[in-house]
């Protein structure tokens, strides 16, 4: 009898562990649908590939290739030419310059988290969208639309810009729902 209930504990047991593989592996999906969602927010496509790519490859898993492009190692970048083009690791080469490393994220010594400034001009540039110049001389543009019961700020209204998530910036104005915003100047 005793052989028999250790059998059914040992069948139970593995019966559990199996149930609870997928349970897992469908938390470890949903962490990652959730990097994607927020990827897919980012409007420049290079920055929103290396989401992509570095996210997924953190994942386990690999990103997408084409015949003929190499893969940088740790890097996430694409090199593709003909075969004598010099494949470069790290930031240098062509385009080293515009490389958006994980470290933009981080806060660096010094570097302001808000901004409080009066407002030079705005134009509208789209059905709720607009282009608004501080007195600095900073241009921002509104990255989404607002809807038409939003109010716009005018010349001389005080603004505040504040850094928000993934690199982006969120624009406050009248203690009405902050606005994606992105510096165009």
């Amino acid at each position: 009898m005793t052989a028999h209930r250790a059998t059914l504990f040992l069948t139970g047991a593995a019966a559990l562990a199996v149930l609870a593989t997928p349970a897992s592996a469908q938390v470890a999906d949903d962490v990652v649908l959730n990097i994607m969602r927020e990827c897919a927010r980012i409007d420049d496509p290079s920055a929103r590939l290396a989401c992509y790519d570095n996210n997924i490859r953190a994942a386990g898993a690999n990103p997408r290739t084409i015949p003929g492009e190499t893969v940088v190692s740790g890097s996430g970048a694409v090199l593709s030419g003909p075969s004598g083009t010099r494949a470069t690791t790290g930031r240098e080469g062509f385009g080293a310059e515009d490389i958006r490393g994980p470290e933009r994220f981080e806060a660096r010594p010094g570097e302001l988290q808000e901004l409080t400034a009066r407002v030079a001009s705005v134009r509208q540039v789209g059905v709720g969208r607009y282009v608004i110049t501080l007195q600095d001389g900073a241009v921002w543009r509104f990255a989404d639309s607002v809807p038409s019961t939003y109010r716009v700020p005018r010349e001389g209204s005080e603004v505040e810009i504040n850094r928000a998530s993934l690199g982006s910036f969120l624009m406050r104005f009248n203690n009405q729902q902050s606005v994606r915003v992105e510096r165009v100047q």
